[in-house]
């Protein structure tokens, strides 16, 4: 019993971190581009 509580905080663990590092990399992606590539002349 004890293996099994061992297992599913592990399995909590690996699953909220990848939650999280999947929301800041939403978050990361929506900030705007500052520089276009359209506006550069060459």
């Amino acid at each position: 019993m004890r293996k099994l509580w061992k297992f599913l905080l592990l399995f909590i663990g690996i699953f909220s971190s990848f939650l999280l590092g999947f929301h800041f990399g939403q978050e990361k992606a929506r900030i705007p581009k500052f520089q276009d590539d359209s506006d550069k002349t060459f």
